[in-house]
């Protein structure tokens, strides 16, 4: 199997409403950026892979229309109905077969011009829970609420979270929202569905990101320092909410689980500088500590408060901001591992952890974090 590296990428700076722009200007700008990143130009690039959703598009094979925009004109080309970081992995699949030589990858939203609750609500089981108004909000809600129930964990906890995050997106250039939040204005937010508040719900966000892979040969002749990718994993729990253990992310505890063999990780807590993970809602960045084996089940706040996930601690956890201060849909876990690629390749600018080599991205998508992705990555 050849070796695979991230080698460039670029996002965009994402915000509430991309008004006036279109999404192919959107494309095309990024694009180049990503590939100027790594001296590269749409010309060495063998495939492209894109993300993108059709509910959000309004239009079926919304891909289409973008694929210009994208430099996928005349190249082999795949859509990746899904976030964006399964894209990357379906990327690290072909250069790694040795059929490709470089991969673009590129996974864009623009969230702000649909229904985002309407949307994810046409997405549950049509007789029994789309008529009870279950979207993504309301089965996060079920979620947090079994999780805090079964541990004993305070609801302040996913508050706390809250405030690490927006604290560290202050210092990201592309995040939305980069202004800090006090405890006390988390708690007082209002509730979107109980328990979750609004100031622990992820934001409506446009913006898109885009990647560029390559084999051992090319990522070594390029001049730049790349993210070599040492272990991937992905997995999907049952659909059916009542068919799962709500209280867990064990989705994410598989993909984490694959990741580490194929990186040959026993102790991700020691072993992991960086993590960047899809926090759609506060409290599931505390149930992702345990999955991902950063502590013990249910000891998540305890790890929180310890301060070992802050930008100073052990294993520092979203110093980008994560998901809670951009959400650029189906590019969110495209953006986890662009960050991650950056720090491993100390290219972090302001968020940089010093001395990272090694991070784990990680995405999710589903009702309650029905599935998820984990890519790792080394200097």
């Amino acid at each position: 199997m050849e070796e695979v590296a991230v080698v460039g990428w670029a996002q965009t700076r994402h915000e509430r409403s991309k008004t006036g722009q279109t999404c192919q200007k959107m494309l095309y700008d990024l694009v180049n950026t990503a590939l100027q990143s790594c001296s590269m130009t749409i010309r060495d690039i063998d495939t492209v892979i894109d993300a993108g959703s059709d509910f959000l598009d309004g239009r079926g094979l919304s891909n289409a229309l973008n694929l210009d925009a994208m430099g996928a004109h005349s190249k082999v080309e795949s859509k990746v109905a899904g976030d964006g970081l399964e894209a990357a992995i379906y990327a690290f699949m072909k250069v790694a077969s040795g059929m490709f030589s470089s991969a673009l990858v590129v996974a864009y939203g623009k969230s702000s011009e649909s229904s985002i609750r309407r949307q994810t609500r046409a997405g549950a089981e049509p007789f029994y829970a789309r008529p009870l108004g279950i979207d993504a909000v309301a089965a996060g809600a079920l979620q947090e609420n079994a999780y805090l129930h079964h541990y004993g964990i305070d609801t302040s906890a996913p508050a706390r979270v809250a405030v690490k995050n927006r604290a560290a997106g202050t210092a990201n250039p592309y995040a939305q929202l980069r202004s800090e939040v006090t405890l006390a204005e988390v708690l007082g937010s209002p509730e979107l569905v109980s328990p979750i508040r609004r100031l622990e719900a992820c934001p409506v966000t446009d913006g898109a990101c885009a990647v560029v892979l390559a084999d051992g040969p090319m990522s070594r002749s390029l001049g730049v320092h790349p993210a070599w990718i040492r272990g991937i994993g992905h997995s999907q729990d049952a659909y059916s909410l009542g068919s799962r253990e709500l209280h867990k992310a064990v989705s994410a505890k598989l993909a984490a689980r694959r990741a580490y063999d194929m990186a040959s990780i026993t102790d991700p807590h020691s072993e992991l500088d960086v993590i960047e993970v899809s926090e759609f809602y506060a409290y599931q960045e505390l149930m992702l500590y345990e999955a991902l084996g950063l502590c013990a089940e249910g000891d998540g706040a305890l790890l929180l408060d310890a301060g070992a996930t802050a930008h100073d601690g052990q294993t520092p956890v979203n110093p980008s901001g994560g998901a809670l201060c951009a959400n650029p849909l189906v590019a969110t876990g495209l953006v986890r591992l662009a960050e991650s690629a950056a720090q491993v390749s100390n290219r972090g600018g302001n968020v940089q952890i010093d001395g990272a080599r090694r991070a784990l991205a990680h995405s999710g998508g589903g009702f309650a974090m029905q599935s998820a992705a984990c890519v790792i990555l080394e200097r």
